[in-house]
């Protein structure tokens, strides 16, 4: 019987590993990051030493832009995929918003080459905090276009008794809305978006430290 050597044609079907930047300070107005090719990841936005109103503007290649201003100390997430561009509008420079990303190039539509044994990444991004949150509104911390599961970890700041809100809206599914008093970690999935409202507090105007875990939901895989 002839010697059969066994390959590994994960290494070829398999997309480039999960690629992580330390991030940088964006001051002024401009185009912040590009790519040539597609890709899928998160962004974040952390304002929470800007004292400038900052206009993002993050670009996809099927044309469609998403917008988002942060007043000062604001802060955003973003995840995606089919990025083109990422621009900044800042109002009266310098604004000191910490840019960080995680990304991953994505495989051909067209090929063949899918195996199912490519590893799920799983992206933990460093705390963000947000600050200036608006009282009774429902504010925006987190968007994503795809369905992702993970969990957030939420952890109110500066403020010792505080009431807070936590809606997450999901693809094709009902929200998860949630009120909580201290920090907390809510796991879910096919997640759209999560947003925050301020109930109740005492002391300083409250702060949240965000830390966020996701992964992109793929089709559900064979069990060998």
């Amino acid at each position: 019987m002839p010697l059969q050597i066994l390959k590994d044609f994960s290494k070829l079907c398999c997309p480039s590993p999960l690629e992580c930047d330390g991030g940088f300070i964006i001051e002024n107005s401009g185009k912040v990051w590009e790519s040539y090719v597609p890709i899928k990841g998160t962004f974040t936005f952390d304002g929470n030493q800007s004292a400038a109103i900052t206009t993002i503007r993050i670009l996809l290649y099927n044309g469609k832009t998403i917008t988002r201003t942060l007043q000062p100390g604001q802060s955003f997430a973003f995840t995606g995929n089919y990025i083109k561009r990422i621009e900044a509008f800042v109002q009266n420079p310098p604004s000191r918003i910490l840019f960080r990303h995680c990304f991953q190039e994505l495989l051909d539509a067209h090929s063949k080459c899918h195996s199912p044994c490519c590893p799920e990444f799983l992206q933990c991004e460093l705390p963000a905090t947000y600050r200036n949150l608006p009282e009774n509104e429902d504010f925006l911390l987190w968007q994503s276009t795809i369905p992702v599961s993970g969990f957030f970890e939420i952890g109110p700041r500066l403020s010792s008794a505080i009431e807070l809100k936590v809606i997450i809206k999901r693809f094709n599914k009902p929200d998860l809305v949630k009120v909580i008093r201290q920090d907390t970690v809510i796991h879910s999935t096919d997640m759209k978006s999560l947003l925050i409202r301020i109930l109740n507090y005492q002391g300083d105007p409250p702060g949240i430290n965000l830390l966020l875990c996701l992964s992109e939901q793929g089709k559900e895989r064979k069990t060998f």
